[in-house]
């Protein structure tokens, strides 16, 4: 069409076929014969072209073998154009190839509205079928590609999105739809907000965070990555890596992101554990060598210490600061002793044996009733759910029942105000566990990654060498410690022990048919 004057013409070429099917006769049978009757007859040429069908034809040799094709199954040939166009008046679209009949015979003897495509212009019909099977072999090629980058995406137990520069969802890959349980369909083209399954899990992108790795790939069009921290609905902290790649056209215009997350707890896990693991080691080296050294110096101390502050010849005054001199000294002793007990290597330590099993409840009941009073003192009592005939533990009894009560006393200093203390035991898979839960003051994620640390301190907390002396010994057994935070505040520390094998431990070497 053409605009006013002054204006850019612009033209628009519109396939209208009427929505109507064209019936094709073929005169001659020259080059470009197969091509046609493909184009007639091929489905994957509808995209393009409107349906047709073969009427019949004119000009094939009787001997010709493709008469016995599929393509011509049923076409019935004629021995003129006159003859055909007599026998399929309806025809309305006739195609001529080199047949050997004049132009203008050929419309004379044409149905009233048919169009004629001559040899000349079937050759754009040829550069056509090209064209298709050009772009149907790359179609295959780029299908095949699309469900082979679909299927690795899709094994990948992480989460996977592709993200628009605005920030919405255009695709996202298996591991995702499971964990939300929704259709695609819901989720593509909405806020990538929709991409959490909970508060407790970190966002994909954040627009109102500077710091969101979303953010800053689309700033900076280079890689992004951050580390979040999460507290799950059964209070255990989690760790997740997430990865930002941005992905710019042709223009260098950044359009997508690719956000990469994953879920690194138990790596990030193990990794804290060793370095607590090389803290502890490194603190009862250093325990050991301080207690040593100061162990005679301050018991001397100590001894002379009493003396004065027995002596009646010297002033009330005098005694009295003796006294005190003896207190600190006392408190002293108490700390180098936990010193040498921190650094004291567990003789029995080898997973699956010690000098004598332990009785998980009865350990729990002898820490109860150890710690007691200064529980009353402080209005704090206990609530027991301790499971009949558990199985009983490869663990020094003495060491384990020390353990509980270091958890039972860290319980009650996070008690400020008094309350319950919960304990409980049970069997989980091939562990034994015992529970010791608080409704304290609660754990921050730093807390929870530090809290087995030795002399570990935070707001409104600290801890002693006591929790990391009942990870150290633990450990030695073979079992594991794990804390978690409790619904509402608090916190819950699980001892998971092993139980004891069947025949092992020190009644083996005269058992009936042992060794001695």
């Amino acid at each position: 069409m053409t605009q006013g004057s002054g204006e850019r013409a612009e033209t628009y070429c519109v396939l209208d076929a009427d929505e109507r099917e064209y019936l094709v006769g073929v005169v001659g049978a020259g080059p470009g014969f197969d091509t046609i009757l493909e184009i007639v007859a091929g489905e994957e040429f509808r995209e393009f072209l409107p349906p047709m069908q073969l009427a019949g034809l004119v000009g094939l040799p009787a001997d010709d073998p493709r008469r016995r094709g599929a393509l011509l199954s049923g076409v019935p040939v004629y021995p003129d154009c006159r003859a055909l166009f007599a026998a399929h008046p309806a025809i309305n679209l006739v195609v001529e190839l080199r047949s050997g009949v004049s132009r203008r015979e050929l419309l004379d003897a044409m149905p009233p509205g048919a169009s004629l495509i001559d040899n000349t212009a079937s050759f754009f019909l040829c550069a056509l079928s090209n064209a298709v099977s050009v772009g149907a072999h790359c179609r295959m090629r780029l299908d095949h590609q699309k469900l082979l980058l679909e299927a690795i995406v899709d094994v990948v137990q992480e989460d996977i999105a592709l993200l628009s520069a605005a920030g919405t969802v255009v695709d996202l890959n298996r591991n995702i739809l499971h964990r939300l349980g929704q259709p695609k369909e819901l989720l593509v083209g909405q806020p990538c907000s929709v991409l959490r399954s909970g508060p407790d899990d970190p966002p994909f992108c954040d627009p109102d965070d500077p710091a969101c790795p979303f953010r800053l790939a689309l700033a900076t069009g280079k890689k992004a990555e951050r580390l979040h921290t999460a507290v799950s609905a059964d209070g255990r902290l989690r760790y997740y890596r997430t990865y930002t790649y941005p992905i710019a056209d042709a223009s260098g215009k950044i359009g997508h992101v690719v956000v990469f997350r994953r879920d690194i707890t138990d790596r990030t896990v193990g990794e804290i554990s060793a370095r607590q693991a090389e803290r502890i080691e490194t603190m009862g080296r250093l325990s050991s060598y301080l207690a040593h050294e100061l162990r005679n110096p301050m018991f001397a101390a100590s001894g002379f210490a009493r003396r004065l502050a027995n002596m009646e010849s010297l002033p009330e005054a005098a005694r009295e600061r003796a006294g005190i001199v003896v207190a600190e000294l006392t408190r002293m002793e108490a700390l180098l002793k936990q010193f040498l007990e921190f650094a004291r290597p567990v003789g029995q330590a080898v997973p699956g044996r010690a000098d004598a099993d332990a009785d998980a409840n009865r350990a729990v009941l002898a820490a109860v009733e150890a710690v007691r009073p200064e529980a009353e003192a402080k209005g704090i009592g206990f609530a027991l759910a301790l499971v009949p005939g558990v199985a009983a533990v490869a663990f020094e009894p003495a060491l384990l029942k020390q353990c509980v009560v270091n958890l039972l006393r860290n319980a009650m200093d996070a008690m400020i105000h008094g309350g319950v203390v919960r304990v409980s035991s049970g069997r989980d898979a091939d562990r034994v566990r015992v529970r010791v839960a608080d409704s304290g003051r609660g754990l921050t994620h730093d807390n929870l990654e530090n809290m087995f640390s030795p002399f570990y301190k935070a707001d409104h907390c600290e801890y002693g060498l006591g929790l990391a002396m009942v990870k150290k010994v633990v450990d030695d057994f073979g079992g594991a410690v794990e804390a978690a935070g409790e619904p509402g505040g608090g916190c819950a520390i699980t001892l998971h022990l092993p139980p004891a094998l069947a025949g092992g431990g020190a009644d083996a070497a005269t058992a009936p048919g042992g060794t001695p």
